[in-house]
C-alpha cells in the first residue's frame, strides 16, 4: 500500500505544480537516488504502460492502466539488483534483464503480467567462470510472432556468439546450463562479432572480424549459406548496416564511403552499392532511423550536434512533431514508445535543466495527458544550464564540448573537468546530467570535452586520437579547455578539479601526472592506471577487438610506450589529493588498477582516508545500486568541498 500511495502522491503534485524541495541546499539524494518512474513503454493494445520503478530501493518493473492511473501493479520485487532493459513480447509478457552485481553477466528472463501472483521466469542464464563471461541479449522482439524471441548468446563459445529462437513458455535449467527449447537459427563461424535480421526475423548479415580486417556477409531470406560482398580494414571508411527498408531487401546505412562524416544513404546488398543520399550533417555522422512499422516508411533521422537535431521525411509525422514541440515551448519533445496501431504515444518532455515527465499523447482524438514525472522533487527553476562550447586546440582542431554553470554565479568559479569514457567512438552530448547538477548546486562548474578521439565527429576527427595519443594529445585537449575557460573569465585558475569514469578516470589520473600544475584535485572513478594491464586483463568476448585496440591505443609491447602512458609509473609526480572509487567485480578495468594505485601512493607514505578510497564488493564499471551511490556522491561533496572551496 506504501508503494501505491507513493504514486498517487507524485501524480497529485505533477497535476498541481506543486514542489517537495524544502531547502535552499538540495540533498545529495534527490539528485543519485532512482528515479520515481523511468522507461514507460506502451503495450502492443495501448491498454496498460510499464515502468521502472522503486520498489524495495531498486529498479523494478511497475504497470499501469492508460485509461485509470491509480490502478498500479508492481510486478517484480527484486531486492538485490536493478532490472535492466525491458520491453512487451506481447499483450501479457514483458521481456527484461539482469546483471549480476556489476560482472556485466546478463540473463533474459519473462514475467506474465495477466497473473494474480506474477511469476518470473528465466529463459537464458548468464554464466561467469574461468573461460569468461557468457551474455545474453534480445537482437529482434519478433512482433509477427508474439510467441518467440531471438536471443543472440556466447554460450557454446565466448567469443562467437550465435543467435536462437527462444520460446516464451520456455525455461533455463540450471543444472543444466541450458534451455531445451532454444532453437539455434545462426551458428557463428567463429569470427562474427554481430548479425544483422530483417523486419521479419530473418537472418540476413553478419559482421566479422580477424585481426584489422572485416568482412560484410549476406545471404537472401530464402538461402541457406552467407556470402562475403565486402572486406574492408576495421578502422577505415565503411558502411554500417542501420536497418532494411520494409521491402526486407534495400538497407539504410550510415557511409563515409569518399566523405570524412557518416551519412543515411539507400544500399544494395546483393550489388554492394550505395544508393540514394538521403541526409548528411556537415560537422556530424547521421545514424538515428525514426521508422513507423504501421505505415512501413521513413519518417526521419536523429542526429546531434550541439542540440539533439531531427530531419523529418514525412510531411504527417513532420507536422504531428511540430504540433506537440510547440505545447512545450522551449523543452525537448521525444516520442519513446507507441502502441501497435501508433494511435497511443508516450511523449517525453525533458530540458537540459529539467529531468523530464511523460505524456499520454492519443493521435486519434489529438488529447495529451501526464502521465508521470521521472525525478519531481528536482526543480527545474533551481537547476543550472548546460551550454555548448567550442575553441581551437593548441595544434589547430575545433573542440567541441558543453559547459554548466551554478545559476547566478558572477565571475570565476570553481571548475570540475569531466572527461567522458570510451573513449573511441563515444560523446558527450546536452540533456539534464544530475552529476553536474549537483556540482552546480554546490558552486561549482562543470566542463565536458568532445576530445579527439571522440565518436560523432567524423572519421579524421576520431582518428586524431589513435596510436599512443592517450596522456598525450588527447589529454592536452582538456587543458587546452581549462585555459580557454579561464581565459574567458569563466573558471578560476587555482580551483581546479578533474573527475572521470573509465577513459575518464585515466585521464584523471594522467591530468594528476602529467600536468599536475593544473588540478587541485582529482577524483578517478573505474579509471584505467595502467595501460599494458588494460590489455591483460581484458574480458575473453573482447578479443576479436584486440588488434583494433592495438591500433587505437597502441602495442601493449611497446614497453616505453606504456609506461609513458600509464599513470601507474609517475605516481610520484602526483600533487594534489586524490580520490580513488572502484567495484571489485569491474570486468573491463579490473580492481587491480585501483589496489596497484593506491599501494604506490602507500610506498610514498601517502595514506588514503576512508572517504578517499572506495572499493565496493557488489559492484562494477560504475556504480548501479542506489546506496553505493549515495555513499559515493556524499563523499565527492566532502572530497570537493575540502580541496576545491
Amino acid at each position: 500500500m506504501k508503494f501505491l500511495l507513493n504514486i498517487g502522491v507524485m501524480f497529485l503534485l505533477l497535476l498541481s505544480g506543486q514542489s517537495i524541495a524544502k531547502s535552499d541546499q538540495i540533498p545529495v539524494e534527490d539528485f543519485f537516488k532512482n528515479p520515481e518512474f523511468s522507461g514507460l513503454q506502451l503495450s502492443p493494445n495501448g491498454k496498460y504502460v510499464a515502468v521502472l520503478s522503486p520498489v524495495n530501493t531498486r529498479r523494478n518493473i511497475v504497470i499501469m492502466e492508460t485509461n485509470n492511473l491509480t490502478k498500479v501493479k508492481p510486478i517484480t520485487g527484486f531486492k538485490e539488483q536493478d532490472v535492466g532493459s525491458f520491453f512487451w513480447a506481447n499483450d501479457q509478457d514483458i521481456v527484461f534483464t539482469l546483471d549480476s552485481d556489476g560482472n556485466e553477466a546478463f540473463s533474459i528472463y519473462t514475467i506474465n503480467t495477466t497473473k494474480r501472483k506474477p511469476k518470473v521466469v528465466k529463459l537464458v542464464g548468464a554464466i561467469v567462470d574461468s573461460s569468461g563471461i557468457r551474455s545474453a541479449a534480445t537482437v529482434h522482439t519478433l512482433p509477427d510472432d508474439p510467441d518467440h524471441i531471438i536471443v543472440q548468446y556466447n554460450g557454446r563459445r565466448v567469443v562467437s556468439p550465435d543467435l536462437y529462437k527462444v520460446p516464451l513458455d520456455s525455461k533455463w535449467s540450471e543444472r543444466g546450463e541450458r534451455n531445451g527449447k532454444m532453437d539455434m537459427i545462426a551458428r557463428n563461424p567463429g569470427d562474427v562479432q554481430s548479425w544483422i535480421l530483417d523486419h521479419n526475423g530473418a537472418v540476413r548479415g553478419a559482421y566479422s572480424i580477424k585481426g584489422l580486417t572485416g568482412k560484410f556477409l549476406y545471404k537472401e531470406a530464402n538461402e541457406e549459406e552467407f556470402r562475403v560482398i565486402k572486406e574492408f580494414n576495421v578502422d577505415d571508411e565503411n558502411i554500417t548496416p542501420l536497418g532494411f527498408a520494409f521491402d526486407n531487401k534495400t538497407m539504410y546505412v550510415s557511409s563515409n564511403v569518399g566523405r570524412d562524416k557518416g551519412a543515411l544513404y539507400t544500399y544494395d546488398p546483393v550489388k554492394d552499392k550505395l544508393g540514394e543520399l538521403i541526409f548528411a550533417h556537415d560537422e556530424v555522422d547521421v545514424a538515428g532511423l525514426m521508422m513507423s512499422r504501421k505505415q512501413k516508411k521513413l519518417l526521419g533521422v536523429s542526429y546531434f550536434y550541439e542540440y539533439p537535431e531531427v530531419a523529418y521525411f514525412d510531411k504527417d509525422f513532420a507536422t504531428l512533431m511540430t504540433s506537440l514541440e510547440g505545447a512545450f515551448k522551449g523543452k525537448r519533445v521525444a516520442i519513446t514508445s507507441m502502441s501497435e496501431d501508433e494511435k497511443l504515444n508516450i511523449v517525453y518532455v525533458s530540458n537540459d535543466n529539467d529531468p523530464g515527465v511523460y505524456y499520454l499523447f492519443n493521435k486519434g482524438n489529438n488529447s495529451l495527458k501526464p502521465l508521470v514525472p521521472t525525478m519531481q522533487w528536482l526543480d527545474p527553476e533551481k537547476m543550472s544550464s548546460m551550454k555548448p562550447i567550442k575553441f581551437t586546440s593548441r595544434d589547430g582542431l575545433t573542440i567541441h564540448g558543453y559547459l554548466t554553470i551554478p545559476k547566478g554565479a558572477k565571475g570565476k568559479v570553481p571548475l570540475i573537468v569531466n572527461p567522458h569514457g570510451g573513449p573511441y567512438g563515444i560523446r558527450d552530448f546536452w540533456g539534464f546530467n544530475p552529476e553536474h547538477q549537483f556540482f552546480a548546486s554546490r558552486g561549482y562548474a562543470t566542463v565536458q570535452v568532445n576530445f579527439r578521439g571522440s565518436g560523432g565527429y567524423g572519421l579524421a576527427f576520431q582518428k586524431a586520437g589513435y596510436g599512443g595519443k592517450w596522456g598525450a594529445e588527447m589529454q592536452n585537449d582538456l587543458t587546452d579547455a581549462v585555459n580557454y575557460l579561464v581565459k574567458e573569465g569563466i573558471a578560476d585558475p587555482d580551483k581546479v578539479c578533474i573527475y572521470g569514469a573509465s577513459y575518464g578516470g585515466y585521464a584523471t589520473m594522467a591530468g594528476l601526472t602529467f600536468t599536475p600544475d593544473v588540478y587541485k584535485c582529482g577524483i578517478n572513478y573505474v579509471g584505467v592506471t595502467d595501460v599494458a594491464l588494460l590489455f591483460e586483463s581484458m574480458p575473453k568476448h573482447w578479443e576479436p577487438q584486440k588488434e583494433l585496440m592495438k591500433t587505437r591505443i597502441g602495442d601493449p609491447d611497446d614497453e616505453a610506450l606504456m609506461k609513458r602512458m600509464s599513470p601507474l609509473a609517475h605516481v610520484d609526480k602526483i600533487k594534489a589529493p586524490l580520490m580513488i572509487v572502484q567495484g571489485a567485480r569491474d570486468p573491463r578495468v579490473v580492481k587491480k588498477h585501483a589496489t596497484d594505485l593506491r599501494d604506490a601512493l602507500e610506498d610514498r607514505g601517502i595514506e588514503l582516508s576512508d572517504d578517499e578510497w572506495i572499493m565496493k564488493k557488489n559492484e562494477g564499471h560504475g556504480f548501479r545500486k542506489e546506496e553505493n551511490r549515495l555513499e559515493l556522491y556524499t563523499k565527492i561533496e566532502k572530497f570537493l568541498e575540502k580541496h576545491l572551496k
